[in-house]
């Protein structure tokens, strides 16, 4: 299934997500946990698949992302009108120096308030999309000089979809780290942690044997996406291998922070993808 997400997270699995799914063996579940949530497309892919879950829970230590994701689910209005009002005043710029300025001055002011509504905009208007903090938790990417971001029309719709979907299962979005979930036998978790590789430079970095023995307690099925491959160099990374049954490539496109870092060849790339059935 084809779809468009509302917030635009790095490490985005919209492309990836109906080979993901396809992946997590079918049955009937309790709860479907994402703790590190992001775009949430993968979650999507589940609520438009056959799968069966009674609860949906979705979370990360990023609490902008939470506030943001509560706020598309109930007040998709507010987001709407926000973003048209930002876009519009940016919109009506010329000078690419002024539309700096103006990406610059709601960037601060979401730095000092935390207004969820502020974050949309930058977002959707931050140099590849982009998701970027200092060592101060300052979001500090800059603007897309290319364009003015989506268009409200276009997010009106995308925004109103998805809060229609995430209100009529009821997910439930909690600002919290992986650690603090509690899954039981019946339960599935879709894992998609900070890479290896990213070192941090996202939000913040994990503790990768903290995370190996976390999922070694785990009693239910799972599935972990981490880092892989390009046609030019292999990260994939040494996942211990008593933490799953099979392992696959999958392919993911081109690299935002490649096209940041001006690396201009034909990069493909491969994730791999960790699948773990009790």
């Amino acid at each position: 299934m084809k779809f468009q997400t509302p917030i635009k997270w790095t490490g985005i699995k919209r492309k990836q997500s109906e080979e993901i799914v396809s992946m997590i063996l079918n049955k009937e579940y309790d709860t479907y946990f994402e703790p590190f949530c992001g775009s949430c497309s993968v979650l999507f892919q589940v609520l438009h698949s056959d799968l069966k879950f009674k609860n949906y829970i979705c979370s990360d230590i990023n609490n902008d992302l939470i506030q943001l994701w509560n706020k598309i689910k109930y007040n998709p209005n507010e987001v709407i009108c926000h973003y048209k009002k930002l876009w519009e005043e940016l919109s009506s710029l010329n000078d690419i120096e002024d539309k700096k300025k103006y990406f610059n001055f709601i960037r601060d002011r979401f730095n000092k308030t935390r207004n969820p509504l502020d974050f949309m905009f930058i977002i959707r208007t931050t140099t590849n999309g982009l998701i970027r903090y200092n060592k101060k938790n300052e979001f500090n990417n800059t603007y897309h000089l290319g364009r003015n971001g989506i268009t409200p029309k276009r997010l009106e719709k995308i925004v109103n979809e998805w809060s229609y979907v995430l209100n009529k299962y009821n997910v439930k979005f909690i600002n919290q780290s992986y650690l603090n979930i509690k899954p039981k036998k019946n339960d599935f978790i879709y894992l998609d942690p900070p890479y290896a590789n990213t070192k941090g430079m996202y939000y913040g970095s994990i503790n990768l044997d903290e995370l190996w023995n976390f999922l070694r307690n785990v009693n239910c099925n799972y599935i972990l996406s981490f880092d892989g491959k390009t046609n030019y160099k292999d990260l994939t990374y040494e996942v211990p291998k008593d933490l799953y049954n099979n392992f696959y490539y999958i392919y993911s496109g081109q690299s935002s922070f490649r096209k940041i870092a001006k690396i201009n060849e034909d990069l493909n790339v491969y994730e791999s993808l960790y699948v773990k059935e009790t």
